[in-house]
């Protein structure tokens, strides 16, 4: 999803929490992946991304509740990151991750974006 970065944004880094929910009953776990990029005025939009950062997440075993990770560690936005600059950011789920065991749909409620303000 895109959106324009607050104006006290102080251009560092920013940490990710996902909220989710899972329909089965395991106590396995999943893990989301989140990376982005910031563009100034007059940059072109197909630029890198900076390195995606995940988090693993466990269920709770009773189906349909909300659950909420962790923060992950500080994501770096590719780009070079300002107040008021227009943002990209891309989540995932990496079911490859030898820590993502939950044999089930992990439905993606909402994401909370941190940041340092300046």
């Amino acid at each position: 999803w895109s959106f324009a970065m607050p104006s006290d944004y102080n251009g560092g880094t920013v940490t990710a929490v996902f909220y989710w929910l899972a329909s089965g009953t395991s106590t396995n776990s999943v893990v989301w992946g989140c990376a982005g990029r910031c563009f100034g005025d007059a940059e072109t939009l197909d630029q890198a991304f900076g390195s995606e950062v995940t988090v693993s997440d466990a269920h709770t075993a009773t189906a349909d509740q909300v659950l909420i990770s962790a923060a992950t560690a500080a994501i770096t936005l590719g780009g070079t990151p300002a107040a008021s600059e227009h943002c990209q950011i891309k989540v995932s789920r990496d079911p490859a991750n030898g820590s993502d065991t939950l044999a089930a749909s992990a439905l993606l409620l909402e994401v909370r974006i941190t940041y340092t303000r300046a």
